[in-house]
């Protein structure tokens, strides 16, 4: 693994190249279609071969995305790949934009009786303190730092339904869902500010419609203040006097308790309706109105980063083994094989297990080598970390330091810091004492305790058997381990 792959942990992609490559990983998970690992890594190299040496992380995935597409469906001619769409559909917003309009004029007919507007109405003050409410815990979650602030589970109730008809046609994977998380839920974010911005924009067309034609009344009627005009006063005056005094002067305490409704008639006061309207339409405005659009704008840039910056985690194994496989092409792999290691069968194992991490088999050079003697195999040259050593020893060998261990570290002084990793096949060894598993037990840590005196990882195989995923992980993590 060379240098700066170790420091990728996050692609940024457009997110174009991001549906693309999630519809090939979808694809290659898909465990009834015909695929193999040997087909993956084909891929991989005929991508390779296509964006070049100097090419991306991004490029590359995306090239090789569509080379996986292809191959897939020419082995599998029934399937029909399915194009992703992470931006959800446009019909959930506008519906819920629609309905919040809608509800927004409804309010005002159920908030007035006939032509008459009560300036203590709860649908009015209940709309100014629950957009309060929401800018306060919107304020704390962004002082905690909270990545997801979702008041009430709201943005996740509609994410849920976004993500769900977003990816209908797909599995409904912990990737995909994991992946379109921090996507969606600015979509919902802004689907519920814009919401709100439209219930009030539907109260305000409701009052100025209406007020085309009906003459409005303004006063105050309650069932708990009716007696007390002072507390309706400081309300009035704490409420529609602080932000609207620009509007006209404020009614003292006696022009509020004539104001009650059942007053207006017999006092016969003269309450301008069109300067208490435009006080409860600026108010609207400037705690509602002007707040959640600036927030709807807010989320929108964030939406436009995202869909010029996508983030995927490369960390994921799936992105990490393609990674992998795409670095080693340009790695040299050198076998370093023991005398007793010395047969096609055992060459041949080797072999699948580079193929399988990835190597290209036509830079894999073998190399015969006795750690019985001093000499060393005069073909074996130290080429820095673009190349791996394994050495290929038999189980039936007794290592000892003296003799194994002098000879290793002769090659590893000659290939510098060169990655080394040490493979001992159990084959000949279990076929001798398979029915004593202590024996093997106590064999393979024999090998362990000699490879960490040396420093080195030690991956255990048995030879002629197709190479199974866990010593395919095994060797993965030493080869890891060996940089």
């Amino acid at each position: 693994m060379s240098e700066a792959y170790k420091n990728i942990e996050q692609g940024r992609f457009s997110l174009r190249d991001a549906e693309v490559i999630t519809e090939a990983k979808l694809l290659e998970q898909t465990p009834t279609l015909n695929w193999e690992s040997s087909d993956a890594n084909r891929a991989t190299r005929q991508a390779a071969l296509a964006v070049g040496e100097d090419a991306s992380e991004a490029s590359f995935l995306v090239a090789r995305a569509r080379v996986v597409e292809k191959m897939i469906v020419a082995k599998n001619p029934t399937v029909k790949p399915t194009a992703l769409r992470f931006t959800p559909p446009v019909w959930i917003n506008a519906a819920l934009v629609g309905i919040a309009f809608i509800l927004g004029l409804l309010t005002d007919q159920f908030a007035s009786e006939s032509s008459r507007i009560n300036l203590l109405s709860l649908p009015f003050f209940g709309v100014l303190l629950w957009n309060i409410l929401v800018y306060v815990m919107l304020l704390i979650s962004g002082i905690r730092h909270k990545t997801s602030r979702d008041f009430l589970g709201l943005r996740s109730a509609l994410g849920i339904l976004e993500k769900a008809l977003t990816i209908k046609q797909v599995r409904l994977t912990k990737s995909i869902t994991t992946l379109l998380q921090p996507f969606v839920m600015h979509y919902a974010a802004r689907a519920f500010h814009l919401a709100a911005l439209f219930f009030v924009l539907g109260m305000i067309c409701s009052v100025l419609l209406r007020g085309v034609g009906t003459a409005y009344t303004v006063g105050w009627e309650s069932t708990w203040f009716a007696n007390s005009p002072d507390i309706v006063y400081q309300i009035i005056a704490l409420t529609y006097g602080i932000f609207t005094n620009f509007l006209g002067p404020m009614p003292n305490i006696l022009d509020v308790a004539n104001m009650r409704f059942d007053r207006l008639s017999v006092n016969a006061v003269d309450v301008s309706a069109g300067l208490w309207l435009m006080r409860m339409i600026f108010m609207l405005a400037i705690f509602v109105a002007v707040p959640r659009l600036l927030l709807a704008l807010k989320h929108t840039l964030q939406i436009n980063a995202l869909k010029k910056n996508f983030p995927l985690d490369l960390s994921e194994r799936y992105y990490a083994d393609i990674l992998r496989t795409w670095r080693s092409e340009a790695m040299t792999l050198d076998l370093l094989i023991s005398d007793r290691s010395d047969n096609p069968q055992n060459i041949e194992s080797i072999y699948r297990f580079a193929e399988e991490l990835g190597f290209n088999l036509s830079e894999v050079k073998t190399h015969h080598w006795n750690p019985d003697t001093d000499e060393m195999p005069l073909t074996l040259e130290a080429q820095g970390q673009s190349q791996q050593v394994w050495v290929l020893m038999n189980a039936t060998t007794t290592p000892e330091n003296e003799v194994q261990g002098v000879a290793l570290e002769q090659i590893k002084a000659k290939l510098g810091s060169t990655p080394l990793v040490i493979l001992v096949d159990m084959s000949s060894y279990m076929a001798r004492f398979g029915d004593f598993s202590d024996r093997i037990d106590t064999r393979k840590e024999l090998w362990k305790n000699f490879s960490e005196s040396l420093g080195l990882p030690v991956v255990f195989y048995h030879c002629g058997i197709r190479p199974d995923q866990q010593t395919c992980d095994e060797l993965k993590l030493a080869t890891q381990q060996a940089h």
